[in-house]
């Protein structure tokens, strides 16, 4: 009866899911639709915020189907419905109900939110809704309250008051910005010529979200009406890209909407910058004398009246003005040579250019034309990036490598390479026979490589360090090898492969009371723990109906044997089977299917029996008696008459000793010789 009630109740437990699949499927509209549909107008903006969630739910399956949901949000003049949103103005589209990355607890609680900008002109109620489209499957329900307004709301768009068409241009001979448009005025009638325009400068482009909060420079204010062009002279040196805005203004208040064309989209390039020097720099490192030699020989100067800056980095020079970036002298413009002592304790890749600015300081701007070299340059004393003391230890499947960071470098990383074939150097490192296992932060000291099932073999492993050797917060990976320090000179074993189990073990029971163990060693399982197990019951297939018995340590290839106790108690008997298994030295073990067992045997403890049958001349049966040993039995009124003895015997007597009343001498009978 247990066993069928816990039956059904799986079964229910398995229909469950199906029953809750197919009720979620039937109410995808309302599950997957928007949730808390709301819209707040913003007069003073002229916006309107639409804002939405999604079904609050526990139900995993209508969460999973949200990450595969997209909403769209409509607005017409009349309430929205399935047949007439297509008709209607879409005001977005393609929005996630759920981003991939959400958990389910985000995707319920993810909440939404459009800002929409109310068109100019405007003045009149309008609806909003939401449909959901879930792969494929559009969902339009537009519930009041959830996915649409109940009730309409008033929008107002005053019309538009900003210039049009504004076009920007940069005249490189004279360095000067033309800026111009189209006063609002001659586009609208109805508006006079009783405003003023402003011209504002910005390093991005605008737009209505970003304006209020966009770092910008007022250029020029109080244009009049008349007034359709602007230029800006630029008497500084400049290199940049910049946008324009302009804007009219009435009676104190601006349309920065940005909706007549008033912006840049695409920023004007000005640049007004200096000399400049092109050619090829040549770099050499003398590590004896820790001198690098800086040779632009055949480079072209714009003048010769200019100067010559030296710069240097250990990254790639892209900004001058860059921290990493160091000015190391300022030469007449003539010069083609110059040597430079590194300092010590530096190791990397350094970057050095040559530029020439004017007699105004105006710094030449196109860089990637001015001569530059990279080479790299140590300094370092022996072992001093590297660190000293690598170890790596094996056990239970998991090399550790351990070693001491280096001190003074917080900001080092640590490079963790490994090898099967032979001891790692520097030249090796960007061999196919060594792998990069991990790069590991400082603080840690340690990586432990989980090595793969059924590996066995050597390993050798190296630690090497990405740190900065006076090259500021630039990195470089520090690839020297000194043996013993950061790359092992002996290989450690890793070994993941379990023992083989012996090809047979043989079980024989003794009339003692135990039972002998026999198996062949193996002289590949050195340090391998055998151990023998017992199983008294039919089913050998559960591991834990298996009880350890005995432990024997390997012994080469010789033949193995223990004796073990039978557990079967006077007057029984029990047929176990024996198996055996093991772990070896690395504690890699044998698994359980893989044990060799032997073939059943009888461990037998019963006491034996036997039947005295007593038959006279004529062979018939007279009398009998059932005997287990040590018993004495008479038979009385006997006829006298030549009686003969018989003896039934049970299967496992092997000898049989009786004396008769007259006799004096002991009859053995040995059932190895002759049937009794």
């Amino acid at each position: 009866m247990t066993k069928q009630t816990i039956s059904i109740f799986l079964v229910l437990l398995l229909l469950a899911p199906l029953i809750n699949s197919v009720s979620a499927e039937g109410e995808e509209g309302p599950a997957l639709e928007a949730k808390n549909f709301t819209a707040v107008v913003d007069s003073d903006n002229e916006t309107t915020t639409l804002t939405w969630g999604n079904i609050d739910t526990n139900d995993f399956v209508v969460l999973n189907d949200l990450k595969f949901t997209n909403y769209s949000l409509y607005r017409s003049d009349e309430p929205l419905n399935s047949s007439n949103y297509l008709e209607a103005q879409v005001v977005a589209e393609e929005i996630q109900a759920c981003l991939t990355e959400d958990s389910l607890a985000e995707c319920k609680e993810r909440v939404h939110t459009v800002t929409n900008p109310i068109p100019p002109s405007t003045n009149g109620s309008f609806y909003y809704g939401v449909v959901s489209t879930h792969n494929g499957t559009i969902i339009s329900n537009f519930t009041a309250g959830d996915a649409a307004l109940g009730q309409p709301i008033q929008e107002y768009g005053s019309p538009i008051t900003s210039p049009y068409a504004l076009q920007g241009s940069y005249d490189v001979d004279n360095s000067t910005t033309i800026l111009t448009w189209i006063d609002i005025s001659t586009i609208d009638s109805t508006i006079t010529d009783a405003h003023t325009t402003t011209l504002w400068s910005h390093a991005s482009a605008a737009n209505p979200t970003n304006w209020d909060s966009l770092v910008k420079t007022e250029i020029a204010s109080n244009l009049s009406s008349d007034v359709s062009q602007f230029e800006i002279i630029h008497e500084q040196p400049v290199s940049r890209t910049m946008f324009y805005t302009v804007l009219h203004t009435f009676a104190g208040e601006s349309d920065s909407r940005l909706l007549s064309g008033n912006t840049l989209t695409q920023g004007i390039h000005e640049d007004n910058t200096g000399s400049s020097i092109t050619g090829t720099l040549l770099a050499s490192f003398d590590s004896i004398t820790s001198v690098t030699a800086l040779d632009w020989n055949g480079s072209t100067i714009e003048d010769v009246n200019h100067t010559l800056h030296i710069w240097r980095s250990p990254s790639m020079i892209v900004d001058l003005s860059s921290n990493e970036v160091t000015e190391l002298a300022q030469l007449p413009a003539n010069t083609t040579h110059y040597n430079y002592s590194v300092e010590s304790s530096y190791s990397g890749v350094t970057y050095y250019l040559i530029t020439l600015s004017d007699q105004l300081g105006n710094q030449q701007s196109n860089l990637a034309t001015a001569p530059n070299a990279a080479i790299f340059e140590y300094t370092l004393i022996p072992e001093e990036n590297i660190i000293d003391d690598i170890e790596a230890i094996f056990s239970e499947g998991v090399t550790q490598i351990t070693w001491t960071d280096i001190t003074g470098h917080p900001e080092a990383t640590y490079q963790v390479w490994k090898s099967t074939v032979s001891r790692i150097n520097t030249t090796s490192l960007s061999s196919i026979n060594v792998e990069l296992l991990a790069v590991v932060e400082s603080g840690q000291e340690h990586y432990n490589n989980t090595i793969a099932a059924g590996t066995s073999g050597n390993a050798w492993y190296a630690v090497t360090v990405i740190a900065s050797f006076g090259t500021q917060s630039v990195t470089y990976a520090q690839t020297n090898i000194t043996m013993s320090y950061n790359s092992m000179m002996l290989p450690i074993v890793e070994d993941t492969t379990a023992p083989e189990a012996p090809l047979a073990l043989d079980a024989e029971y003794y009339a003692n009371g135990t039972t002998q163990l026999r198996w062949a060693g193996s002289v590949d399982e050195v340090g391998t723990e055998w151990t023998l197990y017992r199983n008294l019951n039919s089913d050998l297939s559960d591991e834990s109906l298996w009880v350890p018995v005995g432990q024997k340590t390997n012994e080469g290839a010789s033949v193995h044997m223990i004796y073990v106790d039978t557990v079967a108690q006077n007057g029984e008997i029990v047929t176990p089977v024996y198996a055996i298994g093991g772990i070896d030295a690395f504690g890699n073990m044998i698994e359980f299917s893989n044990w060799k067992l032997s073939s059943p045997v009888e461990e037998d403890r019963q006491t034996p029996q036997a039947q005295l049958k007593l038959f006279d001349s004529s062979q018939s049966l007279e009398t009998s008696r059932w005997f287990t040993g040590g018993e004495d039995a008479t038979f009385s009124n006997l006829e006298s008459d030549n009686y003969s003895i018989q003896f039934s015997l049970s299967d496992d007597v092997v000898s049989v000793t009786y004396v008769r009343s007259s006799e004096t001498q002991l009859q053995v009978l040995d059932l190895s010789q002759s049937t009794p």
